[in-house]
């Protein structure tokens, strides 16, 4: 069987809901951003192989896509208990936890995870550099809060802390995740740093636009109530 025939691979699935190769089907079917069916077939081939690395770290892309970051977060956990040594769910664990707002302490281990892996991952450097300076200077300090006109917006009132991403994690896609979770000053924050990596203006431009659009919008729901 041809593994990158889609038609093949669908037809053999059908007739073998047991089969171990069903992340490769799924996915074929998030790459074409297929979500629907990516999840569908990872829900029934986890359904045979519960604690398959593959099957659940395709779920975690599906969940993170579709702005479920608690799940995906879940879901990468699973991943790696039973595939240590996947670099790439490591990172994206990383990153997921950064935007839920996780505790330095849980980012240090999930950071030393990604170090252990690849010792010449700088983010991973310099997040625990910071970390371990912090500690030999025997202070502890709180999150700073970012002052916005959103403090009174009980919808968005998370958008109030500054969400300190690397420049190296700021995507696209991480604005688009941002956005589905209403977190719409940390989404313009990971544009700023787009915008010094020289990303595309006009596409900046834009999310920028609807962004504000959705800010706006949002405290004008919150008045009516």
């Amino acid at each position: 069987m041809d593994l990158k025939n889609q038609i093949e691979l669908e037809l053999y699935f059908a007739d073998h809901f047991d089969t171990i190769l069903f992340p490769v089907l799924a996915d074929i079917y998030f790459r074409q951003e297929d979500y629907r069916r990516a999840r569908k077939v990872c829900n029934i081939g986890l359904g045979y192989h519960e604690n398959d690395p593959e099957g659940r770290f395709l779920l975690a892309k599906v969940e993170k896509a579709e702005g479920n970051l608690k799940e995906s977060e879940r879901e990468l956990e699973h991943s790696l208990k039973y595939a240590p040594d996947n670099i790439y769910a490591a990172i994206m664990l990383c990153e997921i936890k950064t935007v839920l707002g996780r505790s330095p302490s849980r980012l240090l281990t999930c950071w030393k995870k990604v170090a252990s892996l690849n010792p010449f991952n700088q983010t991973a450097k310099e997040f625990i550099a910071k970390m371990e300076a912090n500690k030999s200077q025997q202070k502890t300090k709180p999150i700073k809060v970012k002052p916005t006109k959103s403090t009174k917006n009980k919808n968005i009132k998370s958008n109030d802390e500054s969400l300190n991403v690397s420049v190296r994690l700021a995507t696209f896609t991480l604005v688009n995740v941002l956005k589905n979770q209403a977190l719409f000053y940390q989404a313009l924050e990971v544009l700023d740093l787009l915008e010094k990596k020289g990303e595309d203006p006009d596409m900046i431009r834009l999310e920028r636009d609807s962004i504000k659009n959705l800010i706006k919008s949002s405290e004008k729901e919150d008045k009516k109530k």
